[in-house]
């Protein structure tokens, strides 16, 4: 049996039985019947996709629904009070084409800020992937030569509604400085994604502890395009004074 005569068979069991469903919408299939008669075809629902991405989330250890909240970002310095009243800002006035960066220190709360803002629109409906920049530029690599399964999996990363990139380039800074280089091998993988994005205006929201000057210096073509997808939506945190995890140790 065909999968649209099976959700069509599913359907009419659960509405003789007054069944009571999580999704009224696909009543719990999954799946949307479309079109009438020989042009009926099936599409996911948006509560499969929703789903889908919190699996996605928790293959990395975080369970969207409790990963600490924007409102439990901490504000002692004006950086800080920026940073937070922009991540609010860009939850309420979200817009599919907008783009926002958290660069600098390490401590400052930059993946606090990008992680709060992927799980409160994920819990709005939008369709929200995480991406830890190490583990996904090493399984890219490790891929690279399977290349319908490459595709596929670089593709969920060009075509999120919204991008988390959580430590972009984490392995080239160290307490601050430039310590490594792009290979053809890093900018294979990461420039595709970013420039793919660029190109079609798609909402990424990233971390890295470069500052943006070092981002041009690291690679300035990439740097670019980074830079002009967020505009004023960059916090700069430059200094140990912005690291939470630091305010209690004494020079």
């Amino acid at each position: 049996m065909e999968l649209v005569d099976q959700l069509k068979v599913l359907r009419s069991k659960a509405q003789k039985k007054n069944i009571k469903h999580n999704c009224e919408i696909c009543r719990d299939t999954g799946w949307i019947v479309t079109g009438i008669g020989e042009k009926s075809a099936y599409k996911k629902c948006a509560c499969r996709i929703k789903q889908e991405n919190i699996e996605s989330w928790r293959r990395f250890g975080l369970d969207p629904s409790k990963v600490k909240k924007i409102n439990q970002y901490i504000v002692n310095n004006d950086t800080r009070k920026k940073a937070k009243e922009m991540a609010v800002n860009y939850i309420k006035t979200y817009e599919p084409t907008k783009s926002i960066l958290f660069a600098g220190n390490p401590g400052a709360g930059k993946s606090h800020l990008s992680i709060g803002i992927g799980a409160a629109l994920l819990e709005k409906g939008i369709a929200v992937i995480y991406m830890p920049y190490l583990e996904i530029i090493r399984e890219l690599k490790a891929n690279s030569m399977d290349n319908e399964y490459y595709l596929r999996l670089i593709g969920k990363y060009y075509n999120a509604k919204l991008l988390i990139i959580d430590d972009l380039f984490k392995d080239k800074v160290k307490n601050g400085k430039l310590v490594g280089t792009l290979s053809e091998s890093d900018i294979k993988h990461i420039y595709s994604i970013i420039n793919y994005r660029y190109n079609n205006m798609l909402s990424t929201v990233i971390s890295t502890e470069l500052l943006p000057q070092q981002l041009i210096e690291l690679d300035e073509a990439l740097a670019g395009r980074i830079l002009e997808m967020c505009g004023n939506n960059i916090v700069t945190f430059e200094g140990k004074q912005y690291s939470y995890r630091l305010r209690d140790i004494k020079e």
